[in-house]
């Protein structure tokens, strides 16, 4: 058996080490690669509306409920405000696949509760953004769930 010398070694390892970056470059290439959102400009402009959102929330004396029980998120609106004087949409997130984001409209029994089964949603990680008004005043409230 005939030994390499050691420029041939020296050649193989530069050709592997080669072969591996261009290769590892090429797979990084073909990766999906999401934006949180397409217009992260705009929203970022917009984003004082969502800080004053959150303020008022926050100044609220009776706080909107997000409740999950692994069936069902349930939303209760505080006691103060008029049923069918609130509107507005609960926006699914999921930060690991946007494609799979959705938004339902707030559609309140008398009692100002909603309740949405989540039995067809996939299970994970998800983050729920409610945006409602009213009288014309806009809050937010989130919360994240992991449905299993």
């Amino acid at each position: 058996m005939k030994k390499l010398s050691w420029g041939t070694g020296i050649l193989i390892t530069i050709i592997i080490f080669m072969s591996i970056t261009v290769l590892t470059g090429i797979y990084l290439m073909n990766q999906d690669v999401q934006l949180v959102t397409d217009n992260y400009y705009e929203k970022d402009l917009k984003y004082q509306n969502q800080i004053d959102k959150l303020n008022r929330t926050a100044a609220l004396e009776e706080k909107v409920e997000i409740k999950f029980d692994g069936l069902n998120v349930e939303l209760i609106f505080p006691s103060s405000f008029e049923a069918d004087k609130i509107s507005g949409e609960v926006y699914f997130y999921r930060p690991s696949d946007r494609k799979k984001d959705f938004k339902i409209p707030l559609t309140l029994d008398k009692e100002a509760k909603q309740i949405i089964p989540v039995t067809r949603i996939e299970k994970g990680f998800w983050r729920i953004k409610l945006n409602w008004s009213s009288d014309g005043i806009e809050y937010y409230n989130e919360r994240a769930i992991t449905i299993n």
